[in-house]
C-alpha cells in the first residue's frame, strides 16, 4: 500500500504529553542524542502496540527530515535520504545488514520489516559514523523489531498485543500478533504478521493495476539478561506472493526467505563488547504474465528465478580512555547471488543472467569519542573496507536469429573478461558538537565515504532493465572497469529547544567523484539487442561526477495542554558536474504540517489530527534517463485514536481526504498493461482511503 495510510503518520507525531497521560499510544518522536551523533527515530512506545498505519516501513521515512522512499510497488519502497537511494543507503535489521535477494530490489531491505512489528526505525541525520555500517555513502537506516521486554520478577509473565486494520481502498487489511513470555532473566517472543490488498484506486477512481500484495512474516526469539550481559537469538521467515511491482518489468510471484540472527552485549573489565551474527537465504520468483496483462505473443513470456544468501557479522569493543572512549571493530558480509530467466512457454529459452556471483566485504574500523578542553565534543572515526566481487560464466539459449547471435556474442565477451574484482576503500568521519547555551547546540560533520559497485553494475552482461530498483525503464549493461564512488561531505546543524518549541535545521553539501550511473554506450552489439527488446539503445554503468546539496529541518510547538503542532521541511538538489544534467529521481521540496488536538475532557485518551503535506513541482530532471517533470500537489489527511482503556484502542482516519490525483516524483513509471494509468506515466499515490484499526493489549 503505497500511501493509503499516510495520514496516521501525522497523528503519530503527537506531542510528548500524550505519553505522559496515556498508555499504549503509538508515538513517533524525533530525537537528537547529544553530544555528537544525531539520530531521528520513529519509535513505538507504550506497550509497543505496533499500529503503524502502513505495511511499507519505507513509507514511514516521510516523517524524517531529508528522508523519503522510492515506490515501485505496494511493499517495495526503497529508502531515500538526501537524494541517494538503493545500494547507497545502508539498511540494517536488528543491527545486521539487510539482504536484497532479487536483482531488481523487489524484496527491498525494509520489506522484511513490516511496520506493525517494528519497535523503532532510525536514521542518522547528517553523516553516519563509520561504526554504523560498512558502506553508508548515502546514510544509514536501522530497523529494530519489537520483541517485548523483560520484567522484574522471577515468574514468567505473558504480555503482548493483537491488532487488525482494514482500509476500503483496495480492501487492504492487516493482522498482527505479539506474544511474549518473560521474567527478569529470560524472554521468549513470537511475532506474526499477515497483510494483503487488492489493486487499489488512485484519485479520480483510476484503477492501479498491479498494486495488490500479500505478505506474511513470523519471528521467534529468545533473550537472556544477566548482569551486564544481554543476548538474544532469533529465527524468522517471510513469504511474499502475488504482489505487483508495476514500475518494473515483472511482478513478484513469490519470495521465500529464512532468517536467523544472534546479538550479544556484555562487559569485560570495563570494556564493552558487542557482537552480531546474521544469516539470510532468499528464493525469489517473478514473471511478466501472472499478475498483469500478459504479452500478446507467448515468445515474450518471462519468468525469473533468483536466489541469494548472506552471512554477516560485527564484533566491536568499546574501551574507556581517560575521559574518552575508543571503539575498535571488525565486520563482514559474504553474499551470493544467482538469477536465471526462462520462458514457461518455451523450454529451450534460458538466460543465465547472474551465475555464482559473490560480493564479499570485510571491514575494520576505529572510532574515538570524547571532549576537548574548549568544550567541543568530538567523534573521529576511520574505516578500511575490502570488497571482493566474482562472477561465473553466463549463457543464452533459445533466442531467435540475430537476437540469439548478438546475445551469444555478449555472453562470450563477458566470459572472456577478468571477473575477479577487488576494491579497497578508506572512510573518514569527524564530528564536532558544542552547546551554545542551555537550549541550543551546534554540530559540524565532515567526512569521506566510499561505495564499491554493486554486482548488477559490474556483471549485467545483457542489456536489461535490471538496476536494483532504479526503475527508469531503460536497459543497462554492466561495466567491470568501474571505480568506487567517493563522496566528500560537510553537514552543519543547529538544535534548539526551550520546552514548548523545538527546531533542528541542517544544511549539507556532498561532492561525489566517480558517481555510478548509466551513460550512452558505444557497444554496438548491446545497442542492437536493446533496440530490438525495448526500442531504445542501452545505457552502460560508468563513472561520472556529481554533487548533492540541500537543507532540511523538523520542528514542534506545544500550544497548550490540548493543542500542538509540528512539521518538517526538506529540500535537496542533485546534479552532475561533468555535464549539464541532473540526477535521477530526486525528491522535490516538500513541507508537512500536522495539527493535533487532545480534549482535556477525555483525559488525553482521545487524539485527533489533521495533516497537510505539500510537494513542489520537480523540474530538475535527468535527461539521460528520459525523466519527466512532475507537478506539485498537496494532500490533506485526517486521523484519530481513542484509548478506550489500557487494553483496548481504536484508530480511524481518512487518507487523501479530497481524493486528489497525485503523482509523487519518487514513484516509478508504469510498465503494466491493463491499468487506467498509461504506460510510462508516473504511478499515482493511492486515492481516498477510509480505514479503521482495532488493537487489544494484555
Amino acid at each position: 500500500m503505497r500511501s493509503a495510510f499516510i495520514s496516521v503518520i501525522g497523528f503519530l507525531l503527537a506531542h510528548n504529553t500524550i505519553a505522559e497521560h496515556s498508555h499504549n499510544i503509538n508515538e513517533i518522536t524525533v530525537q537528537a542524542y547529544p553530544p555528537v551523533s544525531q539520530i531521528s527515530t520513529l519509535s513505538n512506545t507504550g506497550s509497543n502496540t505496533g499500529l503503524f498505519a502502513t505495511p511499507d516501513s519505507a513509507e514511514l521515512l516521510r516523517a524524517i527530515p531529508g528522508a523519503s522512499f522510492n515506490g515501485n510497488g505496494a511493499i517495495t519502497g526503497i529508502a531515500q535520504y538526501r537524494g541517494l537511494f538503493g545500494d547507497r543507503i545502508a539498511v540494517s535489521l536488528d543491527s545486521s545488514p539487510a539482504l536484497t535477494g532479487g536483482p531488481n530490489a523487489m524484496d527491498t531491505p525494509l520489506s522484511y520489516a513490516p511496520a506493525s512489528l517494528l519497535k523503532e526505525l532510525s536514521v542518522h541525520r547528517g553523516i553516519a559514523p563509520v561504526s554504523a555500517a560498512q558502506e553508508s555513502i548515502g546514510g544509514h537506516v536501522s530497523a529494530h523489531f519489537d520483541r517485548g521486554s523483560f520484567n522484574n520478577g522471577r515468574q514468567m509473565q505473558l504480555s503482548g498485543f493483537a491488532n487488525s486494520r482494514f482500509g476500503d481502498n483496495g480492501n487492504q487489511s492487516a493482522s498482527n500478533l505479539q506474544l511474549v513470555a518473560a521474567n527478569k532473566q529470560h524472554k521468549v517472543a513470537l511475532l506474526a504478521s499477515y497483510d494483503e490488498g487488492d489493486s487499489s484506486e488512485a484519485g479520480d477512481n483510476l484503477l492501479l493495476t498491479g498494486s495488490q500484495y500479500q505478505r506474511s512474516r513470523t519471528d521467534l526469539s529468545y533473550g537472556l539478561q544477566s548482569g551486564v550481559t544481554n543476548a538474544d537469538f532469533h529465527i524468522g521467515q517471510m513469504d511474499i506472493s502475488n504482489t505487483g511491482t508495476p514500475a518494473l518489468a515483472m511482478d513478484i510471484t513469490s519470495v521465500e526467505t529464512d532468517l536467523a540472527g544472534f546479538n550479544l552485549s556484555t562487559e569485560i573489565n570495563d570494556i564493552k563488547v558487542v557482537a552480531n551474527l546474521a544469516w539470510t537465504d532468499v528464493v525469489h520468483s517473478m514473471d511478466n504474465h501472472s499478475l498483469r496483462q500478459a504479452p500478446m505473443m507467448t515468445m515474450d513470456y518471462r519468468t525469473n528465478l533468483a536466489t541469494a544468501d548472506n552471512l554477516s557479522w560485527t564484533f566491536k569493543a568499546v574501551l574507556p580512555i581517560n575521559q574518552a572512549s575508543l571503539t575498535l571493530g571488525t565486520d563482514g558480509n559474504l553474499a551470493d547471488h544467482n538469477s536465471v530467466i526462462s520462458n514457461p512457454e518455451n523450454g529451450m529459452f534460458k538466460l543465465v543472467n547472474f551465475n555464482q556471483v559473490e560480493r564479499n566485504s570485510l571491514g575494520i574500523f576505529a572510532e574515538l569519542e570524547g571532549q576537548l578542553a574548549s568544550r567541543w565534543n568530538y567523534e573521529a572515526g576511520v574505516r578500511f573496507n575490502q570488497i571482493d566481487l566474482l562472477a561465473g560464466d553466463v549463457s543464452a539459449a533459445g533466442m531467435m536469429a540475430m537476437m540469439g547471435s548478438n546475445a551469444n556474442a555478449l555472453a562470450a565477451a563477458f566470459n572472456g573478461q577478468d571477473r575477479d574484482i577487488s576494491h579497497n576503500n578508506t572512510d573518514l568521519v569527524i564530528k564536532l558538537s558544542r552547546a551554545i547555551n542551555a537550549n541550543t547546540s551546534f554540530n559540524i560533520d565532515i567526512g569521506i565515504k566510499n561505495r564499491a559497485p554493486s554486482y548488477q553494475e559490474l556483471f549485467l552482461w545483457l542489456p536489461l532493465p535490471i538496476t536494483a530498483g532504479l526503475a527508469d525503464g531503460r536497459s543497462y549493461i554492466g561495466n567491470t572497469q568501474l571505480d568506487s564512488e567517493t563522496a566528500k561531505e560537510i553537514n552543519l546543524a543547529i538544535s534548539h529547544s526551550n520546552g514548548d518549541f523545538s527546531i533542528a535545521p541542517q544544511i549539507f553539501y556532498r561532492r561525489i567523484n566517480d558517481y555510478i550511473q548509466g551513460t550512452a554506450t558505444m557497444n554496438m552489439t548491446a545497442n542492437m539487442v536493446s533496440n530490438m527488446m525495448s526500442g531504445a539503445p542501452a545505457l552502460m554503468h560508468n563513472n561520472v561526477d556529481a554533487e548533492i546539496y540541500g537543507l532540511d529541518a523538523n520542528w514542534s510547538y506545544s500550544i497548550n495542554s490540548s493543542w500542538s503542532v509540528d512539521g518538517l521541511f526538506s529540500y535537496v538538489r542533485g546534479k552532475r558536474t561533468d555535464v549539464a544534467d541532473n540526477l535521477y529521481r530526486i525528491a522535490p521540496a516538500n513541507n508537512r504540517i500536522s495539527l493535533h488536538y487532545s480534549p482535556a475532557s477525555f483525559e488525553q485518551k482521545l487524539q485527533l489530527s489533521i495533516e497537510s503535506h505539500i510537494y513542489a513541482k520537480q523540474g530538475k530532471i535527468a535527461s539521460f534517463n528520459g525523466e519527466s517533470e512532475s507537478a506539485g500537489y498537496g494532500l490533506i489527511n485526517l486521523a484519530g485514536q481513542w484509548s478506550v482503556n489500557k487494553n483496548l484502542q481504536i484508530q480511524a482516519g481518512v487518507a487523501n481526504l479530497f481524493d486528489r490525483l497525485a503523482v509523487n516524483h519518487l514513484s516509478g513509471r508504469n510498465r503494466a498493461l491493463g491499468s487506467d494509468i498509461a504506460l510510462s506515466a508516473g504511478i499515482p499515490d493511492t486515492g481516498r482511503n477510509l480505514y479503521i484499526a482495532l488493537q487489544i493489549n494484555w
